[in-house]
């Protein structure tokens, strides 16, 4: 596919890693050299120096010829006058990067009026993701595939089931129509076999009917759990949209703001929720507000260090569950060793929306775990494919390493398949693989 991202910053750096990873045909605009210079070094894209907003560039550049544009450079109405100026050109799809929840608001009018297909939020869209985690505890992300016959999910593992010699294999029958694709262990991606074993922290992805699903995750969670008290610590964008997606939903949630101008700002906006104008990253406030008796504390500001450090005191001081927002890459992997339960980066969540652009018509669903180091993808199977007909244990064979089929649909019936199963024209596959696997696994399965 040919991609045009203009912006090489957080969201569009991150984009631009994913889809050369899957050797697109990605071309970066940046306007700063030292930025520039780092994608050039790094990731194996075009790079080119401007303003991803100028008419003149872009058409000098051939946007018109995109399948996929993105505008994610740091200010929201450039976003909107690139991506629309790409459209006018004949760009297929653009997208735009947001950060007011004004031009959030007013999408739709701002999509009919600029043709602009998408107007993205990563802030709004990390907001829903936790809160997501919140109403449904220990599912980290969930996801349908094939129209809703096949669900997966990630599961954070709060019990292992795996104790006195007991593997995967012992604990998830044949029968059960339940596969656990995935084990994302310290930052590592483990694509498990019948041997494995999980450990409590891991994050694990299972698949399977909805039915399965109920009983097996059980295994892995703490049971009854159930979320009554939340406090958001920052009441910026994400605090603020989370607090809105609960407000009346969850019997306790407080909001806690250090900024008065903004609390007052945030008390007329909120219903039910509790807006308290304090710091919540102290030991005496998280203390006073009895931290021991939350269920689920979110550190959402700006600062990652301020968040992963309240999140871990939080979390000592008795806070069942704890989520926190990291903006800076490179702490991501780090914050599941210091016992933080849900670590969510704001661009991840845009770069996956694109992902999925990416492979319209090559596949009907698609879910990015843990900021593209897993896909979870629904494959439709044609006549053309060159694995008709033939056992999976030799599919299996000249499959990469980090890559395997999770389910068969076939029609309204969903299996788990074994060796001896065979794929058939009319099937519709889940795949798992890393991201390193992806291109790998497709050629196998689809022909090119």
């Amino acid at each position: 596919m040919n991609i045009f991202i203009a912006g090489g910053g957080r969201v569009g750096y991150h984009l631009a890693r994913l889809l050369s990873k899957e050797h697109q045909d990605v071309t970066v605009i940046e306007s700063d050299r030292d930025q520039l210079e780092q994608i050039d070094y790094a990731l194996d894209v075009s790079t080119v120096r401007g303003d991803g907003s100028s008419v003149m560039l872009q058409q000098g550049l051939g946007v018109g010829n995109a399948d996929i544009f993105v505008a994610s450079m740091g200010n929201d109405e450039m976003n909107i006058i690139a991506a629309a100026t790409a459209k006018g050109l004949g760009a297929k799809q653009v997208a735009a990067r947001v950060g007011n929840m004004m031009y959030l608001d007013s999408n739709i009018l701002y999509e009919t009026i600029f043709g602009i297909d998408y107007i993205l939020s990563p802030d709004a869209l990390a907001a829903l993701e936790i809160a997501n985690y919140i109403e449904h505890p220990g599912i980290i992300v969930s996801d349908e595939f094939g129209k809703g016959l096949v669900q997966m999910r990630q599961v954070r593992v709060d019990e292992t089931p795996t104790v006195n010699g007991k593997t995967l294999k012992d604990i998830i029958a044949p029968g059960s129509g339940v596969l656990l694709g995935v084990i994302m262990r310290n930052g590592k991606t483990i694509i498990p076999h019948g041997d494995s074993v999980v450990e409590v922290g891991d994050h694990v992805g299972l698949v399977g009917k909805k039915k399965g699903l109920d009983k097996i995750q059980k295994l892995f969670l703490h049971e009854d759990i159930k979320t009554r008290r939340v406090i958001i610590m920052g009441g910026g964008t994400i605090g603020t949209q989370i607090a809105r997606a609960l407000d009346g939903k969850i019997k306790s949630v407080k909001l806690f703001e250090r900024r008065e101008d903004r609390c007052e700002s945030l008390a007329t906006l909120l219903k039910k929720a509790k807006v308290v104008c304090r710091d919540a990253s102290s030991r005496s406030s998280l203390e006073q507000e009895h931290i021991d008796a939350v269920d689920v504390f979110v550190a959402s500001t700006s600062d990652d260090e301020r968040n992963i450090m309240a999140a871990v005191l939080a979390k000592e001081l008795g806070a069942k569950r704890v989520v926190a927002i990291i903006n800076q890459p490179d702490f991501a992997p780090l914050v599941r060793r210091l016992g933080i339960d849900m670590a969510v980066t704001p661009r991840a969540s845009v770069a996956n929306r694109i992902l999925r652009l990416a492979h319209q018509g090559e596949m009907t669903t698609l879910t990015v775990l843990d900021e593209g180091s897993v896909e979870v993808m629904e494959l439709a199977i044609d006549a053309s494919s060159p694995v008709l007909g033939q056992p999976l244990k030799s599919v299996s064979s000249r499959f990469p390493r980090g890559a395997l089929i999770a389910t068969i649909i076939r029609g309204d019936k969903v299996f788990v398949p074994g060796g001896e199963d065979e794929i058939l024209a009319g099937d519709s596959v889940i795949l798992i693989a890393s991201e390193d696997a992806v291109e790998p696994a497709l050629k196998v399965l689809k022909k090119k």
